[in-house]
């Protein structure tokens, strides 16, 4: 492992990491940059830093090239002269500083973009902080990752994880699919990545989008309506097999052109055509037809 001058000096803060103006020590920051806090925390993740972004040499935007760790931390002048009594602004989900705290040092630069409706989110409302997520030590962040990503995700939402080992779903442990790709875990409509759940379905299965000469009504209401986004047991996402999913709207008896219409039998007998079959099996354009006769969804 290299040591921590020679580390420094490779991504290219070797100096004295911008020694503090005497404005900036009266702030209570220290001189020295890394080089001062590295001499205590050199620990692996603590050197893991220096090779992310947060300290990208020659970039004024990054931390590294401001106050060094202090610019996250806050001013280390009374933790250094007495750091078993002072505490710097420590991240994480152990950590005693209040998320909210936390979280307004990371949205302090990264406020912008998807992160505008952060303070509106679910996840800000269960008092995640960003670091819940997120290890900014860390090089090579699991959250980040197309490929780790879910697995992060599935700290929190277990019943997620047992969705997607069902036999119909997305393709997410496929590596095709990942979570952000629906959903914005920084805020917006329920976490969606668009502003309806069916807009967000629709980002990738446009050819159900219409707008369609017949219309199934609980298709422009909700694609949830009939589909478990995450898995199901039965095929295509349903969240039954017909024509019991259909059945919740659709009565099971007087089928009009059956045996049984209009006879009077009681409604425990089901009209022939639901019998060892499907709706689906006539009523083909489930989603809508555009077919001047498809008024019943049939063609």
């Amino acid at each position: 492992m290299l040591s921590v001058p020679v580390l420094l000096s490779v991504i290219g803060l070797s100096r004295a990491a911008d020694p503090a103006t005497d404005a900036d020590e009266g702030a209570g920051y220290v001189q020295g940059g890394a080089q001062t806090c590295l001499l205590c925390h050199k620990d692996q993740h603590a050197l893991g830093i220096l090779q992310t972004p947060h300290f990208t040499s020659g970039d004024p935007r990054s931390p590294g090239e401001q106050h060094a760790c202090q610019s996250c931390h806050g001013p280390a002048s009374a933790h250094v002269a007495n750091p078993l009594q002072v505490k710097p602004l420590v991240f994480g989900t152990q950590s005693t500083t209040p998320v909210d705290q936390q979280n307004t040092v990371c949205l302090g630069c990264h406020e912008s973009g998807e992160r505008n409706d952060w303070h509106a989110s679910s996840h800000a409302g269960a008092g995640l902080a960003c670091t819940s997520c997120h290890d900014i030590h860390d090089p090579h962040q699991a959250v980040l990752s197309r490929a780790t990503q879910a697995g992060v995700c599935f700290d929190c939402h277990l019943d997620k994880r047992q969705a997607f080992r069902r036999r119909s779903h997305h393709p997410l442990e496929e590596g095709l699919v990942s979570c952000p790709d629906c959903h914005n875990p920084h805020g917006g409509f329920g976490q969606l990545r668009a502003d309806a759940i069916n807009d967000t379905c629709f980002l990738c299965h446009a050819e159900k989008r219409g707008p369609f000469l017949w219309e199934h009504p609980p298709v422009a209401d909700s694609c949830t309506n009939c589909h478990d986004p995450h898995g199901s047991v039965q095929p295509t996402l349903l969240q039954q097999r017909p024509p019991f999913l259909c059945q919740q709207c659709h009565s099971n008896n007087y089928h009009p052109g059956t045996l049984y219409s209009g006879t009077g039998l009681p409604d425990a007998v089901p009209a022939n055509k639901l019998l060892a079959g499907g709706c689906i099996n006539c009523h083909s354009q489930v989603h809508g037809s555009n077919h001047p006769s498809g008024n019943f969804l049939t063609r």
